[in-house]
């Protein structure tokens, strides 16, 4: 990594971070009567979603570490005694998996696409050393692997979460959520209301995937973003687009 990429990534980390320098805390706030948005303050603050089902819970991004995911778990104890058996991984990023472990330890399957699996795999313990320079109270977070891996889109929930693959964006493996009963649609890292961290991002992949998305004519009213503020309309994919195309020039 170059020094510039290194002095930009650290910048990008410290405005997502200025939010929380005083407590960290994670908090879950209600979206929809099954949707929880799960914002965690923790490190360079970070949003997750909560889909509570007929039957069990999806928790969509790990969140940073074991402890932070406990916490998440206590928070939706407080909502609902079912059990959570499924985690999706929504990239390889330690803010999307960094908390794979405690999931893992509770007895939910950790989901992914195969090539978050596999960067994960490849890239995961260098990540941990990587945030530890940004972060030094960072723990040394156990690698966990997904276990239950899809080629590419996926259901869970009997069709209500779908998980959604169009290319390369803000990192080669991000995937979207779609909730189609709630007309919610979770960006993660892709889509946020500031472009923020570009040092992988795919910049030729990144618009293709975004129009990818809207070609799909999804009903969607909400998008909630994985970093910065949570909840958007549907309108942050064209402003999104937009950032980007200023960006390039």
């Amino acid at each position: 990594m170059t020094m510039r990429s290194t002095s930009s990534l650290f910048a990008a980390f410290f405005v997502l971070l200025m939010p929380c320098l005083a407590a960290p805390k994670l908090v879950l706030v209600p979206l929809t009567s099954r949707l929880y948005v799960a914002e965690d303050y923790f490190y360079a603050r970070e949003n997750s979603l909560v889909y509570v089902g007929p039957d069990h819970v999806t928790v969509v991004g790990a969140t940073w570490t074991p402890q932070t995911a406990e916490l998440l778990a206590g928070e939706i104890r407080k909502v609902t005694p079912k059990p959570i058996t499924e985690v999706i991984d929504t990239n390889h990023d330690l803010d999307r998996a960094g908390g794979n472990a405690y999931f893992k330890s509770i007895g939910a399957k950790i989901v992914s696409i195969a090539l978050t699996k596999d960067l994960l795999r490849g890239e995961g313990e260098a990540s941990v050393r990587q945030t530890k320079s940004f972060f030094p109270d960072y723990p040394d977070v156990p690698i966990v692997l997904p276990d239950q891996v899809y080629p590419g889109d996926f259901s869970l929930q009997n069709g209500a979460v779908r998980g959604l693959y169009l290319g390369p964006s803000h990192k080669p493996d991000d995937i979207f959520v779609y909730f189609p009963e709630e007309k919610v649609l979770y960006g993660g890292c892709i889509l946020k209301e500031a472009l923020g961290n570009m040092d992988g991002a795919d910049l030729v992949g990144y618009p293709k995937t975004l129009q990818k998305l809207k070609d799909l004519h999804l009903d969607i009213t909400t998008v909630v973003a994985g970093h910065y503020s949570a909840v958007h309309k549907a309108d942050l994919i064209d402003r999104y687009i937009e950032m980007l195309a200023q960006y390039k020039k």
